[in-house]
């Protein structure tokens, strides 16, 4: 919950793979609260890594020649 929380906080979008109705309804209960800025900062303190690094689109013919090309200069 927290963590759907953070995200939701920091304006990205949350797709959520649960199709349990009692998980459903839970998730909606992020609207009800929020993290405060101390709790923000803890969190930005947990290093973080992508999931999908985007080598795959990297290629010396392509638009993207580097990975910082692609998350711009944020690899």
């Amino acid at each position: 919950m927290v963590a759907l929380r953070w995200v939701y906080q920091e304006g990205a979008s949350i797709i959520v793979k649960s199709f349990n109705k009692e998980r459903m309804k839970e998730n909606l209960q992020i609207f009800d609260w929020e993290l405060s800025e101390d709790e923000v900062a803890m969190i930005k303190q947990i290093p973080q890594r992508r999931g999908f690094s985007g080598q795959v689109f990297v290629h010396p013919d392509g638009p993207y020649k580097s990975q910082e090309e692609i998350w711009d200069d944020d690899a």
